[in-house]
C-alpha cells in the first residue's frame, strides 16, 4: 500500500526518507511541542509546592511572587524548548511492511510495527490537544507489556486518514470486508452451534428494548462531530446519558466506593487539624486526596459518556469519553476472554456490561478498549456478542447466557467446590463446560459471567497444597493470552477430569485450526512433499 503524498497532508512535515525505504517519514504536528510541554512543568511546579508549601505561604512578598512567576514563564520556555527539539527529531513513516517510530538526537532509536503483529489502531484525544484540534495515534501490537507505539499528535482529520492507512497495511487483503459480510448477516440474533447467524424471530433471542439506540448517523454532520467521525457501519450500541447516569446511581459497588473515599478523605483532614491545626498549606498539602472522589466519580462517567459502538469491515469501532476522547477498533479474532457484570440493582432494567480481554492489548482502565459495552440494553447485549463472540455450542446461546447471569447460582448445573468450609463460594461460584467455551459465574451483590472460548486455551495448570489435599480439592488455573482463570477449591476428580478435557483443548483445538495459515517452508514445497490437510489432523487426534 503506497504511503499518501505529503503535498496533500496539512500537517505532517516530510523528512528524508530513510535508507532502503521508498516511504516518506513524516513529521507530527508543529504545535505538539506546545501539548507535551507542559506535562514537565506542571510535573516541576507539583514537586516543588508539595514539598515547600508551608514555607511559600510564611515567606510570601510581591517580590518573591513576581521572581517566581519568571522562574516559572523560564521553565515553560525551556520545556517548550526541549519538546521543541525532541519534536523535531522524531518521525514516523507507514509502507507495505508496518509503521516506524524514529525518535532521539544524540542517541538514535526506532520503533517498528511489521503489519502481521498489528492488533488495532486507536484515536486518542486528550482535552487539551481536542481543544487544537489535534489527536494521537496508538498502533497496538502482539506482545507482552506495554506493546505499542504512539504518534501524537496530527490532525484529527489526519489521524483519521492515519489509522484507516495503517488498517489497510495490516490486512491488505481486505479480509476484514469478508468476515463483516457474516457478522451483519448475524445482527438481529445470535450464533448457532454451528457458526451460522441465526434470525432473532426463529431463535428467540431476547427482545429489543423500547428504547433502543438512535442511529446518529441519520442525524447530519453535527452528529459525525460530537461523535467524532463514528458514524460509519453497522450501530451495535449507543449509551444515553440518563442511562449512564442511573446505572452509577445503582451500581451498590460504586456507590460503597464514594462512600469509602469520603470517610478516608474526612479522616485525613481530621488527623491534619488534629497534629497541625487549620490553615491553608494544609488543604493545599491535602489537595490530591480532596479531588480523589470528583476524580473517581468522574473517571466513571467518563468511561461510559458518549459511548457508541458499530461493526465494520475492520472489527467493533467504539468511541467514548467527556474530557478525553478516544476510539478504539477491536477485531473479534483477537479477543481471549469475555466478562459479563450485572450488578444487583441492573437486574430490574436488564442492563449488562461487558469486558473483554484482547491478545496484544494491555488497557485495563475503564476507559480503555477493553470495555466494549459500560451498560447496555439486553438488545445491545445481544447485537454485541452476536458480533464478538463465538458459538458456545448451545441451542440459544444469548438465552443460556441470561440464564447464567440471572439465576442463582444453586439452580445452575455444574461444578462447584464440595467444601463446606467455602460455604459462601457454593453458593455463589459455578463452573460450566460447554462446546465451545468454559464458563465460571461468581459473585454476590455483582454477577460475573467469565467465558472463556476453548479454541483460546493455551495452558492448564492444576495447584496442590496441604489444606487442599485434607479437604480433597485442587485449584485449576486456565491460562490464555494475556489473561488467566483461576477456579479455585474444585473437588479433586471433578478437577482432574476438567483438566484432561481442557488440555486436550489447549493441543489440539488452537494449534490445527491455525495450522491452515502457518507458512510453508520453502524446501518443502520444492521437494514435492504433500501439504497436510488440517482438518484430516483435528479428526485424527479427536
Amino acid at each position: 500500500m503506497s504511503s499518501p503524498d505529503p503535498e496533500t497532508r496539512s500537517d505532517p512535515q516530510p523528512v528524508p526518507a530513510a535508507a532502503g525505504s521508498e516511504a516518506p517519514r513524516l513529521r507530527t504536528h508543529p504545535i505538539t511541542p506546545l501539548v507535551t510541554g507542559w506535562k514537565v512543568v506542571v510535573g516541576v511546579v507539583a514537586v516543588i509546592a508539595a514539598q515547600n508549601v508551608a514555607r511559600l505561604l510564611d515567606d510570601f512578598t510581591v517580590t518573591r511572587a513576581l521572581i517566581g512567576a519568571g522562574l516559572l514563564v523560564a521553565a515553560i520556555v525551556i520545556a517548550i524548548l526541549l519538546s521543541g527539539i525532541s519534536w523535531w527529531f522524531t518521525s514516523y513513516a507507514v509502507d507495505d511492511g508496518g509503521v516506524s517510530l524514529h525518535t532521539g538526537m544524540l542517541n538514535r532509536s526506532r520503533e517498528y510495527a511489521p503489519r502481521a503483529r498489528i492488533e488495532s489502531v486507536s484515536v486518542e484525544r486528550p482535552l487539551l490537544a481536542r481543544l487544537l484540534g489535534l489527536a494521537k495515534v496508538r498502533v497496538e501490537v502482539a506482545g507482552g507489556g506495554e506493546s505499542y507505539l504512539d504518534i501524537q499528535y496530527v490532525k484529527s482529520a489526519a489521524a483519521e486518514e492515519l489509522r484507516q492507512q495503517i488498517l489497510g497495511v495490516a490486512d491488505p487483503s481486505g479480509a476484514g470486508t469478508a468476515r463483516s459480510a457474516r457478522v451483519a448477516a448475524s445482527s438481529q440474533g445470535a450464533i448457532d452451534a454451528a457458526g451460522e447467524p441465526r434470525d432473532a424471530a426463529a431463535s428467540g433471542t431476547l427482545p429489543a428494548d423500547d428504547d433502543g439506540p438512535t442511529d446518529p448517523a441519520t442525524s447530519g454532520t453535527i452528529a459525525s462531530i460530537l461523535y467524532d467521525g463514528v458514524t460509519d457501519g453497522e450501530l451495535i450500541a449507543q449509551v444515553p446519558t440518563e442511562r449512564l447516569v442511573r446505572s452509577l446511581l445503582r451500581d451498590i459497588g460504586f456507590l460503597i466506593g464514594i462512600v469509602v473515599s469520603i470517610v478516608g478523605v474526612a479522616v485525613a483532614i481530621a488527623l491534619a487539624i488534629w497534629q497541625d491545626g487549620l490553615n491553608v498549606a494544609m488543604f493545599i498539602a491535602l489537595a490530591p486526596t480532596l479531588i480523589t472522589v470528583p476524580k473517581y466519580v468522574f473517571g466513571r462517567i467518563e468511561s461510559g459518556w458518549g459511548f457508541i459502538s458499530r461493526i465494520t469491515d475492520r472489527g467493533l469501532r467504539m468511541r467514548r469519553g467527556l474530557a478525553n476522547t478516544r476510539t478504539d477498533n477491536i477485531a473479534s479474532g483477537r479477543i481471549q476472554r469475555f466478562e459479563l457484570r450485572r450488578p444487583r440493582l441492573w437486574r430490574t432494567p436488564g442492563w449488562t456490561a461487558v469486558s473483554v480481554t484482547v491478545a496484544g492489548i494491555e488497557d485495563d482502565d475503564e476507559n480503555g478498549a477493553a470495555n466494549v459495552l459500560p451498560v447496555g440494553t439486553r438488545a445491545e447485549l445481544s447485537a454485541t456478542l452476536g458480533h464478538l463472540a463465538a458459538p458456545l455450542g448451545t441451542d440459544d446461546d444469548l438465552a443460556a447466557l441470561e440464564h447464567l447471569i440471572t439465576a442463582p447460582a444453586r439452580q445452575i448445573e455444574g461444578i462447584r467446590t464440595p467444601a463446606r468450609l467455602f460455604w459462601i463460594a457454593r453458593r455463589t461460584e459455578v463452573t460450566i463446560l460447554l462446546p465451545g467455551a468454559v464458563i465460571h459465574r461468581s459473585g454476590i451483590l455483582t454477577r460475573k459471567v467469565e467465558i472463556i472460548p476453548r479454541e483460546r486455551i493455551q495452558q492448564v495448570e492444576l495447584h496442590d497444597g496441604p489444606l487442599a489435599r485434607r479437604l480433597d480439592l485442587l485449584d485449576l488455573e486456565v491460562r490464555i493470552a494475556g489473561d488467566s482463570l483461576r477456579l479455585s477449591g474444585i473437588g479433586r476428580d471433578d478437577a482432574l477430569a476438567l483438566h484432561g478435557v481442557l488440555a486436550r483443548d489447549a493441543r489440539t483445538l488452537r494449534r490445527y485450526r491455525d495450522r491452515a495459515h502457518w507458512p510453508a517452508p520453502a524446501l518443502g514445497r520444492a521437494g514435492g512433499a504433500e501439504t497436510p490437510d488440517p482438518a484430516a489432523d483435528v479428526q485424527e487426534n479427536r
